[in-house]
Order: C-alpha cells, then sequence, then structure tokens
C-alpha cells in the first residue's frame, strides 16, 4: 500500500502510529487525512500509553526473530512481554519504537525517498610510472593489509560474517588491499596480536560480541579490551567494528592510543529475521547498511563520507518497499542513531605505502631481513 511516496507492507499500514487526545489508535492514513495531527510527538505520551501503542504494533507484526548482537535471539513474542514488563530491555524496545514512530509521521510527506550512496572509485596515486627519489636509494611500493576479526562461529554474528566474506572483503582485495582474515577458531587474540602490529596493516574491522570496553572473538575470546592491550596494535590505523557498545568506551581509548578513526556502535546492535513471505531480506538491509562503511573506505573516501553515506544507506534501507511502519524498520532506525565516528574525520586509507630504502643499510638486520625477502642472483 503506498501513503506518500512511501510503500507499506498491508499489516504496517494498519499499526497504529500514534493515540489521538480521545484515546484512538491513529494509523499513518489517519494521519495523512488530517494534517494537524503531524504536529504532535508520541513521546508526550504517557508510559501506559507508550507501552500500549508499541504492543499493539508488534502484535500487527508477522512472526520475527530480533537478534541482538552480544546477547542472543528474541522472538516477537519475548519481545513484548520484555515491552509489557518494562525491564532493561523493554525500555530501550520502548524507547527505539516510539522514536521511529515520531520519525515515520515526520516522514509521511517526504519529497524524495532517500538513496542508496554511490562509492568512489579514485584512482590511486604513485602509479606505475613511480622512480626512485635518489641515485642510492630504491622506493619499493608495498601492499597495505585490511585485517577482518569476523566471528563465524556464532549463531547471531556468522550470518553478518558470510556476508562481509562475500561483499566487504572482496571490495578490499580488488582496490588492491592484502585481506588478512581471522575466522572461525583463529578469530581470536593471539592471532590478532602480529597481525595487528604489523607495519603495513592499515585498517581493521569485524563483526563480533561487544561491551563498551571490549571486542570479542572465537567462543568470547577477547580480542581488543581497554587497558589490555599494545598500543601499536591500533596506532595508525581506521577501525571498524559491527559490535555492540564498544564505540562507547573501546572506540575513544583507541583514538587515544593512536589509531585515526573509530566507526562504531554505543549501545547494543539489532537486527531482524522476517520469518514471513516478503520481497526484502530485512537482514540484508541491515548488513548492507553497516558495510557501507568498510566499502566506502576501501575505495578511498574519508571515515566522515563513509560514516554519512552509511547513515545515507540506513535511511535508504528505510525507504525501501515493505519496510515503512515495520518493526525492522523501527531497529535500523535505532542502529542508525547509535552509530558513532570517533578520531579525525578526514581519516582516508590507501592500498599500499611506499617505503624509501637507501644503500648501504646501517642496521645489519634490516639488511639481513632484506636480503632473506629477495633470492640471491650471484651464488
Amino acid at each position: 500500500m503506498k501513503l506518500g511516496k512511501l510503500n507499506f507492507k498491508g499489516y504496517a499500514a494498519r499499526k497504529p502510529l500514534s493515540i489521538s487526545p480521545s484515546g484512538k489508535m491513529l494509523t499513518a492514513k489517519d494521519i495523512l487525512a488530517q494534517p494537524s495531527l503531524r504536529l504532535g510527538s508520541v513521546v508526550t505520551l504517557g508510559k501506559a500509553q507508550q507501552v500500549e501503542l508499541a504492543v499493539k504494533r508488534y502484535e500487527l507484526e508477522p512472526d520475527f526473530t530480533l537478534g541482538v548482537i552480544g546477547v542472543g535471539l528474541l522472538s516477537k513474542r519475548e519481545v513484548i512481554d520484555h515491552i509489557k514488563r518494562q525491564d532493561d530491555f523493554g525500555q530501550v524496545a520502548l524507547q527505539a519504537e516510539m522514536g521511529y514512530c515520531n520519525e515515520l509521521i515526520a516522514n509521511l510527506n517526504i519529497a524524495k525517498l532517500p538513496t542508496w550512496p554511490t562509492s568512489p572509485v579514485k584512482p590511486i596515486p604513485g602509479g606505475p610510472d613511480w622512480k626512485p627519489v635518489k641515485p642510492r636509494c630504491i622506493v619499493v611500493r608495498l601492499r597495505t593489509r585490511a585485517l577482518f576479526c569476523e566471528n563465524t562461529t556464532d549463531s547471531v554474528t556468522s550470518p553478518f560474517a558470510a556476508y562481509r566474506i562475500q561483499n566487504v572483503h572482496p571490495a578490499f582485495a580488488k582496490r588492491g588491499f592484502t585481506v588478512v582474515a581471522l575466522t572461525g577458531v583463529d578469530d581470536v587474540r593471539n592471532k590478532f596480536i602480529p597481525e595487528a602490529k604489523n607495519t603495513l596493516t592499515v585498517y581493521i574491522s569485524g563483526i563480533g560480541h561487544g561491551a563498551y570496553s571490549l571486542y570479542t572473538g572465537h567462543q568470547g575470546n577477547h580480542i581488543l579490551e581497554v587497558c589490555q592491550y599494545d598500543s601499536a596494535e591500533v596506532k595508525g590505523k581506521a577501525i571498524h567494528f559491527l559490535s555492540c557498545e564498544t564505540a562507547g568506551q573501546l572506540g575513544p581509548d583507541t583514538v587515544a592510543k593512536g589509531a585515526k578513526c573509530y566507526a562504531g556502535y554505543t549501545e547494543n546492535f539489532h537486527l531482524v529475521w522476517d520469518n514471513s513471505a516478503t520481497p526484502v531480506n530485512e537482514f540484508i538491509l541491515f548488513a548492507q547498511s553497516d558495510s557501507t562503511f568498510d566499502i566506502m573506505m576501501a575505495n578511498g573516501a574519508t571515515a566522515k563520507q563513509a560514516f554519512d553515506a552509511t547513515v545515507q544507506a540506513f535511511n535508504a534501507a528505510l525507504a525501501q518497499p515493505g519496510i515503512p511502519g515495520s518493526v525492522a524498520a523501527t531497529w535500523l532506525a535505532y542502529d542508525r542513531d547509535h552509530l558513532k565516528l570517533i578520531g579525525a574525520e578526514s581519516t582516508t586509507i590507501q592500498p599500499f605505502r611506499l617505503v624509501k630504502i637507501c644503500f648501504p643499510l646501517a642496521d645489519r638486520e634490516k639488511e639481513n631481513a632484506l636480503a632473506q625477502a629477495g633470492v640471491v642472483v650471484n651464488g
């Protein structure tokens, strides 16, 4: 059903968006028919009315599974029970639902639908015609590395990991980066440390569970934790983790220790698997939106451009046919609003570094390492 420029599923169009002063549940169609109703805000409703509105909206939603990264999976009935009890998650769910209701009311008369961002394709500086800078020196071009910590062994994170391996990693490889992927039982700290400290590693990303001060890998292994890592693991790098809460403390801590920037979520990241027949794969919208940051960075965008494009992607996901008014829309908006960029907005990453080597080498160890890296041709 089309209301304004937005396409609603039939059940979503029947879901109430607000409650009138007389206590009547108001749908999007009701509000479009009476413009003055758009001036109100559901946050001004009493708590009991907000709970009543949220519960009614969820009851009209087909069966779904809500994944909370770092927590687990919730059924439709379990989410409703949390909202009725107003426990910690119930309060978050109510806040998310009311926030999205307000946003949807404001967008009922939107003039133009948001579009998906396009990733730039910038030429790589220092192309094939580079030359030595001095007669006694050579300039070597070395490929830089993108390090991915993908939790493929957890039921909540593994679908995201599979999506990222199929769509994000190739974007970095195509651009010229060396892709280093820690997956399965290798997604642990002792494998992470040497790869992160490698001088050529410029980007760190992945999907995993988290907390405000912690990012985890396989079976909860602590990959990065505030005050528990060497600054060399993050110094000079751009970082983006798809995990719960890490932008709260871990992100700022990495930047304080020398990371160029950190993009992540200040609260739990939620995603929806719609269990009903639908033309839209809601899970892909969550994965595609978040992965926009990685792909933009791979293609030469600044961190701010990547962040803005990711927000644009979430907005485009919210406007996809069948999404407005759905529970997927509630959590897409919630995740979007808790995405945060910390550090230098001008950060970019390049798929190579130019290294000048001048002879003779003063450091014997470096000289030996250079000899071992090459092939002896004079016997």
